[in-house]
């Protein structure tokens, strides 16, 4: 059930992109399919989506050729994703049977995020329109625009790695994507880069260590520690 965190009617959905093909990963099986401590990494943050009770409707953006999807619940729907993540985002918030007032916006290859970061994304953009999720810097980042030399070696306390959810008004993200078609933007890395292109202000909530992207098989091969680990510590 939803927590009495908002009560004030606003309508609150999720989509999970999962449109990848594994390429990166070098694998016929794209990793969001991959078993994670035998279950497909998917389902992790799924469940997580599903067990918060914070969404009326969840949309699956999926891989063409990967649709099927057996038994999930019936507030859970499959569409099939673009060419780019900006395309399969962007079928993801006209696909809703119900136009949501908040859409949080998360990727299926990030398996460990929290009730406690949905929750904090969910309050952060009803109360300013855009959040992103977000972790300290540990190391020191560096520039270069020509990929041979460092042109300079930003402040790392004025930096922070960007994860996801990324939560949004669905009024707010839906006209960000509008105006980058039309001014051809075609392939951000994020929906945040667009919302930014709006000269909006985009604010952020803490994110966590765990919450990890799977690109690689060694990635996938830490997230088997941390769920081992998370399993006993509870």
């Amino acid at each position: 059930m939803k927590p009495d965190l908002w009560t004030d009617s606003q309508s609150v959905g999720a989509t999970l992109l999962m449109g990848g093909s594994g390429v990166r990963f070098g694998c016929e099986v794209p990793k969001q399919f991959l078993l994670l401590c035998g279950k497909k990494v998917f389902y992790h943050p799924l469940e997580t989506f599903i067990q918060s009770g914070f969404f009326e409707e969840i949309v699956l953006v999926c891989h063409p050729e990967w649709v099927n999807i057996p038994d999930l619940p019936d507030f859970v729907r499959v569409v099939s994703g673009g060419k780019t993540r900006q395309d399969s985002s962007l079928i993801g918030l006209q696909s809703f049977t119900k136009k949501p007032d908040i859409v949080l916006i998360h990727d299926a290859v990030r398996p460990f995020v929290t009730e406690e970061i949905l929750r904090q994304n969910i309050l952060g953009a009803m109360q300013y329109g855009a959040v992103n999720t977000c972790v300290s810097s540990v190391d020191t980042l560096v520039h270069s625009s020509d990929g041979e030399t460092i042109d300079s070696i930003p402040p790392r306390t004025a930096l922070l790695r960007g994860q996801t959810p990324q939560t949004f008004s669905y009024a707010l993200i839906l006209e960000a994507h509008k105006k980058a078609q039309e001014k051809k933007i075609a392939n951000a890395s994020d929906d945040c880069q667009l919302v930014l292109a709006l000269g909006q202000r985009v604010f952020f909530v803490q994110g966590d260590e765990k919450n990890i992207k799977i690109t690689t098989e060694l990635d996938l091969q830490i997230a088997e520690t941390i769920h081992s680990r998370t399993i006993f510590e509870i």
